[in-house]
């Protein structure tokens, strides 16, 4: 009797924009690290109310980003920001540790860094507390969704 050789892909969670990888299945996460960064991207992402078994999830950074059409003050949208990912990741992801954050517009943007005007880029830093003080960062820029 013949054994069918399984081609299943192991991951830990979906890898976003959902892509077509193999016979059907969408590209997975293999690493924590990848993992938790999905995550992370996921929780920041979701406005506050969008999920309906539990619209605590999420933030109000979408709403924030709709705000970015308006002249900004850095230290003011970099405090608001940075509240809702503290808030966030204290409530639902507590083994994150936050180093720091930075917001970005277009006029201050680090070197290598293309902001357009009406986005900010959002740079952190974090760590992982029970994967041995595993470091990542973390970038994402944010639009006016107009």
């Amino acid at each position: 009797m013949t054994e069918a050789i399984s081609t299943r892909t192991v991951g830990i969670n979906l890898k976003f924009p959902l892509r077509a990888y193999r016979r059907g299945f969408f590209e997975m996460n293999t690493t924590t690290l990848a993992a938790v960064r999905e995550d992370i991207k996921i929780l920041l992402l979701t406005k506050k109310g969008e999920r309906l078994i539990n619209p605590d999830i999420g933030t109000n950074i979408p709403i924030l980003a709709g705000q970015l059409f308006e002249p900004h003050n850095r230290e003011v949208l970099e405090g608001q920001i940075g509240a809702e990912i503290r808030g966030a990741l204290a409530s639902w992801m507590p083994y994150v540790k936050l180093k720091a954050i930075n917001v970005y517009s277009d006029v201050d943007a680090p070197p290598g860094r293309n902001v357009q005007r009406n986005q900010a880029l959002v740079l952190m830093q974090y760590t992982l507390e029970n994967a041995s003080g595993i470091s990542d960062s973390l970038a994402l820029t944010l639009d006016n969704p107009q």
